[in-house]
């Protein structure tokens, strides 16, 4: 329904402000929700500020999406800039060699998660008679990470922009079951730091989520789920040639001509993770000195104002056009990747 009277007017005079002032006033709305949440973070660490700031916009969202004008104040942006200028001034804080450790470290294990993954949401899905490119998508979202796998795959295998909305709704719900759900299930289990951070940088599957969960749990378990995250993002490369090269036996009635597979990967590229590694390389070089510590306080800080804007964006009417069968099939998908890695981890007793 369209707003009106008063309400309407306030909207189309914040929509009619320069990008630059909505952008602003989007900024400041989740600063002011980052410092409640770091410091009521404080006062509760075994909730820790990552979830509170997610809580306080999703109710902000849902009960005052209308009189704030929340929908004209490029909310998205904010969550998307700060969640990686957050990640780049994180790795200022970390040594180059620890990165690359546990980096490697993990990558048998991603892996392993990834197929298991791909394998549930191609399989099941086609059992379930779910279309292909929405298989492939929530397959991809829910072993990679998240919206930003879907929407570099989405040209690949050329979805719709309804079919690539669908998915990320679903991918989008069990982000926010597990930044709450995973913590809990940690200490419930009694993992340590490094396993917590492994099982959530592997098996949640955005990477503000990661951090929020990770964070939520220690700041070391946030650090270890970081990296492990970063290193399973850098994996879409091969998967989106993987999907590239699979198009003719996926769909082989379609011979439309699309963007050339070269440039589709060099897109699909995260630079925000090249400038994280720069980042670290500089911290090794001793070019930061002493202040390795208080940079590692203002990237945590930044990243509680991105997960401020992803709550913002938790409106609970984005998840009604979602339908049953994906939602079913993210469900099994990510109860697959959090399973395998897990039982893995358990095997090899490194939680």
């Amino acid at each position: 329904m369209a707003p009106s009277g008063q309400g309407a007017t306030a909207s189309r005079a914040t929509a009619a402000q320069p990008a630059w002032a909505r952008l602003t006033l989007g900024i400041t709305l989740c600063v002011a929700i980052a410092a409640v949440a770091l410091a009521a973070g404080a006062k509760m660490p075994l909730i820790g500020a990552p979830l509170i700031a997610i809580a306080i916009g999703v109710m902000i969202t849902n009960g005052l999406r209308g009189p704030l004008r929340i929908p004209t104040l490029r909310i998205g942006e904010v969550s998307k800039y700060a969640l990686r200028g957050g990640i780049i001034v994180l790795g200022a804080s970390l040594d180059i060699g620890d990165i690359v450790k546990t980096g490697w470290d993990s990558l048998p294990l991603l892996i392993i998660t990834i197929a298991a993954g791909l394998i549930c949401a191609l399989g099941l899905g086609k059992a379930m008679g779910i279309d292909w490119r929405m298989r492939c998508l929530i397959g991809m979202g829910t072993t990679i990470c998240g919206a930003s796998a879907i929407a570099a795959l989405a040209p690949v295998i050329r979805a719709k922009a309804e079919e690539i909305a669908y998915a990320v709704t679903v991918i989008f719900f069990f982000n926010m079951v597990a930044v709450f759900l995973f913590p809990a299930l940690g200490h419930m289990m009694g993992l340590s730091d490094a396993g917590f951070g492994l099982w959530a940088g592997t098996a949640v599957n955005d990477t503000s989520a990661v951090v929020a969960a990770g964070f939520a749990y220690s700041q070391d378990a946030g650090t270890a789920a970081t990296i492990v995250k970063l290193t399973r993002t850098t994996l879409i490369i091969p998967l989106v040639v993987g999907f590239g090269l699979a198009m003719p036996w996926l769909d082989p009635a379609d011979t439309s001509k699309s963007t050339s597979l070269g440039k589709r990967v060099f897109d699909a590229i995260p630079m925000f993770i090249v400038a994280f590694l720069g980042a670290a390389v500089l911290k090794s070089l001793g070019l930061f000195g002493s202040y390795a510590g208080d940079i590692q306080v203002i990237g945590r800080c930044i990243l509680v104002v991105a997960l401020a804007a992803v709550g913002l964006q938790g409106h609970w009417r984005a998840f009604v056009g979602a339908g049953t069968k994906p939602l079913v099939l993210g469900f099994l998908t990510w109860l697959a990747v959090a399973g395998t890695s897990l039982l893995l981890q358990a095997w090899t007793k490194t939680l």
